[in-house]
């Protein structure tokens, strides 16, 4: 009897075990969160993971491990850090789409992809906070703290921080600080039904990086050019296969967009049924990449040649 309910106990320890863990193994990632998400976000993150990394630039990717965290109350997105052991190798932000909120239940909301990095850094990295001096290395926390609460308005991610009896707003991608509350501001222009962001049915039909990272605030030629006329996303690919690099900017939303963007490639999706989305690769330094969907930008702003 004693043999018996010790060999019980052995199975019960063991079935315990492997249900805590997730294997981890090429194409896949383990996930650990903070806060319990849904599990078409997970799906969704796992899918977009795998898919990315198939290119030499997301190689870093595979085999993976996943921490999500949720972004702002009442937001219904998530903050996706992606690790290589313990450093962060890139981040994805996935976020509902607004009609399955309205329309359905919780449980069969429909979350998509808004953006994705790759890096050693990322978007909502406390090193900003402590290098430019919003918070002390005293006050030093995880990345999701009660110091700070991370927000996501759909296009612009930002910490919203508590420090000596007042709130500062700061730019999640670059620590900038924001005049004021995002929420009070003149937003771009920017239809929020999500059809410009990636599910789990889509998959990379093109990727292009038609030049090396570069920084606009180097060579401020293009300031005194002429904008490009581009109005479609078909416009602004073509444009970049031919000049390589150009710059975004937005005279009335540039605050919105972290820019002047440098833009140096792109990436195409595809879904069957489905118009094809692109997603800009921005950023001036290797140790942040970002990939924004190109609709955000069309007629928010102008685009420039970068002169040499």
């Amino acid at each position: 009897m004693k043999r018996t309910k010790y060999m019980l106990s052995l199975l019960c320890a063991v079935l315990f075990s492997f249900a805590g863990h997730t294997p981890s193994y090429a194409g896949q990632s383990s996930i650990s969160h903070h806060n319990t998400a849904p599990a078409s976000v997970f799906q969704v993150a796992e899918h977009t993971i795998k898919e990315l990394s198939q290119t030499s630039e997301f190689a870093d990717f595979i085999n993976s491990r996943l921490q999500i965290m949720p972004l702002g109350p009442g937001t219904h997105s998530f903050l996706v850090h992606v690790y290589q052991g313990k450093e962060i190798v890139g981040y994805l932000i996935i976020t509902a789409e607004q009609s399955s909120i309205e329309e359905t239940k919780a449980s069969e909301i429909k979350y998509l992809v808004t953006e994705y990095g790759v890096g050693t850094s990322s978007v909502f990295d406390p090193e900003l906070l402590y290098s430019l001096g919003n918070l002390s290395r005293q006050e030093q926390s995880p990345v999701h703290s009660s110091r700070y609460e991370m927000e996501y308005t759909g296009g612009l991610p930002y910490w919203v921080i508590e420090k000596e009896a007042k709130t500062i707003y700061v730019d999640a991608s670059n620590g900038d600080v924001l005049p004021d509350n995002p929420e009070r501001l003149a937003k771009p222009l920017i239809v929020d039904d999500r059809s410009d962001s990636i599910g789990t049915s889509h998959t990379i039909q093109t990727i292009q990086l038609t030049s090396p990272l570069f920084d606009s605030s180097e060579n401020l030629k293009w300031r005194v050019s002429n904008s490009l006329p581009i109005t479609s996303d078909l416009m602004l690919l073509k444009e970049l296969d031919t000049s390589k690099q150009l710059i975004f900017r937005s005279s009335d939303f540039n605050m919105w967009f972290s820019g002047p963007l440098s833009i140096s490639g792109y990436t195409t999706w595809t879904s069957p049924g489905t118009t094809n989305v692109s997603y800009v690769r921005i950023g001036t330094d290797p140790s942040l990449v970002r990939y924004i969907p190109v609709n955000k930008l069309i007629g928010n702003g102008e685009f420039y040649e970068n002169i040499k």
